[in-house]
């Protein structure tokens, strides 16, 4: 199943809609605030411009202000704000407070200290605890488009949901499948390891649409799945 259902629902359109027009309120805010001018010089107005962008994009996926979730919850035929666009009609059970009750995150998403020289440095997935040899498993059905040695993730391997979106798993001991295999939701696909630039043994997992990581805390959520979703025992 592709992490983002094909066709898209009216309820998935209001909800695109309904974030994109908090976006542009936001985008809005932040430019007449004139928090950032773009400097002196030739294009100072464009790097404003994408500051203000970047800026309202970032607070939309983080939650918002709230805008989104007025226009959904007064347009919904229900009342009642619209599942997002990746969640499917089969994930009615409430979403989780916290992504991971039994594997904890211990690097967020974002910006966060390098483990290795303390630089502040962006962080393009999540970290989460795992014993060494615990069962990796797909997120969602997809084609493996890598598996492998990849550079600082050591050994990991990267799924194609067939959407425009990628999971990927770093840092294994061991992988259990080979590039052009299908795999399906919860499959094991490879076993936990510290290869690559790592402290310890973890899982890094990472999300991606269009080739952009996305918050992976987030997507689990609106998928209603845990970490433990991703991580667990098994032959």
């Amino acid at each position: 199943m592709p992490l983002t259902p094909a066709g898209g629902s009216d309820a998935a359109r209001l909800h695109q809609a309904a974030e994109q027009f908090e976006g542009l309120f936001v985008k809005q805010l932040v430019a007449a605030s004139k928090a950032f001018t773009g400097g002196e010089g030739a294009g100072s107005a464009v790097r404003a411009d994408m500051f203000a962008d970047a800026l309202a994009g970032a607070i939309v996926k983080g939650g918002g202000i709230g805008i989104a979730k007025m226009i959904e919850k007064s347009l919904s035929p229900t009342g009642s704000p619209a599942l997002p666009p990746t969640a499917t009609a089969a994930s009615a059970a409430p979403a989780p407070t916290d992504v991971v009750p039994a594997h904890r995150v211990t690097s967020p998403f974002g910006l966060r200290q390098d483990p290795f020289d303390g630089r502040l440095t962006r962080h393009a997935g999540v970290d989460l605890s795992a014993g060494d040899g615990e069962a990796i498993r797909a997120a969602a059905s997809g084609v493996v488009v890598h598996a492998g040695a990849r550079g600082n993730y050591g050994d990991a391997v990267e799924i194609d949901h067939g959407d425009g979106t990628t999971t990927l798993y770093a840092h294994a001991s061991q992988l259990l499948v080979r590039e052009g295999d299908t795999v399906t939701p919860g499959q094991i696909i490879a076993r936990v390891g510290h290869t690559g630039r790592a402290t310890g043994s973890h899982l890094h997992f990472e999300v991606r649409q269009g080739g952009r990581a996305i918050d992976p805390a987030r997507a689990l959520k609106n998928y209603r799945l845990r970490a433990d979703d991703l991580l667990g025992s098994g032959s």
